[in-house]
């Protein structure tokens, strides 16, 4: 039997710190002075039932995944796509107690569902532009002939054909822009082509 390298012990010295605090009921620290060693190590020999080291090998402990678990951890996924394998070993906990993130990890991969899916990216709408759509546009500037103030550039845009139509005046009042629409639908599309239906006044 080959030993640990830094063994204090041998296997008979083991078994005989056990037999001799059970049988002959000598102490942890009588053990050992008796056999020069750390009262540590006297307990450890003292408490375990065999007298052989403990494997150092890391500890797999085996891993559970039955047609049932695998089946429900892909059925879940496909229901629930964007839940990673931490959030489905705790929703399937109930039914198999042995769920863990390792196990829907492995099952995810196999299956190839590791990855959530893409979503579409929704093509974006522009501003809905109707058949003969006008937008009106109000810009102030300072006053061109002398004088203090401001005048307002009142604009008609025909959307569809991007064709304006613009006034200068010295107000953007509700009537002012009223009137420059007014004008502009006679000159706009689709009234242009038929000639003015507004009468003509000079602004």
């Amino acid at each position: 039997m080959t030993l640990h390298a830094q063994a204090a012990l041998t296997i008979k010295q083991r078994q005989e710190v056990k037999r001799l605090h059970e049988v002959e009921g000598l102490s942890i620290r009588e053990l050992a002075t008796k056999f020069h060693v750390n009262p540590s190590t006297a307990q450890r020999w003292v408490g375990r039932d065999s007298a052989l080291d403990l494997s150092s090998a890391p500890v797999n402990h085996a891993t559970v995944i039955t047609p049932e678990y695998r089946a429900a951890v892909v059925s879940y996924r496909n229901a629930h796509p964007r839940h990673g394998p931490i959030r489905i070993a705790q929703e399937l906990r109930d039914r198999f107690g042995f769920a863990n993130r390792g196990t829907a990890l492995r099952i995810l991969q196999k299956e190839g569902l590791t990855r959530p899916p893409v979503r579409e990216k929704k093509p974006r709408k522009g501003i809905p532009v109707g058949r003969h759509r006008v937008q009106m546009d109000i810009q102030q500037l300072p006053v061109v002939a002398g004088g203090k103030g401001f005048e307002y550039k009142i604009t008609a845009i025909h959307l569809r054909t991007r064709l304006k139509y613009s006034e200068i005046h010295s107000d953007r009042q509700s009537a002012t822009v009223a009137g420059v629409l007014k004008r502009a639908l006679d000159l706009l599309p689709p009234f242009s082509p038929y000639g003015r239906t507004t009468p003509w006044s000079s602004p």
